[in-house]
């Protein structure tokens, strides 16, 4: 249940920043909205089948990737995004 509450919390805050999107450049907004389609995903599995199903498995070789779903895709590639936007150098207005 705690995890539902702190999923449906995520999910609010999410959508509300991308409410104000043009606010945000583009990768924000494409980093945010794969975030809010992961944690969407995953709030939904828990809700109607009370856990999140991982069902992606790798191997190379003996080494054994963690299994995940798309949903957690979505999460780490839009928080990479999310990161790669923070670190980009931002252009500033000439002072006149």
């Amino acid at each position: 249940m705690v995890l539902i509450v702190f999923s449906a919390a995520a999910l609010v805050l999410v959508a509300g920043l991308l409410w104000k999107a043009s606010r945000w450049d583009r990768w924000t907004v494409y980093g945010l909205a794969l975030v809010l389609g992961g944690a969407a995903g995953n709030l939904f599995d828990r809700i109607m089948w009370g856990r999140v199903t991982d069902f992606l498995e790798f191997y190379i070789g003996n080494l054994h990737w963690p299994t995940f779903n798309v949903a957690d895709s979505c999460i780490v590639i839009g928080s990479g995004l999310l990161v790669l936007d923070l670190l980009k150098p931002k252009r500033q207005p000439a002072q006149t």
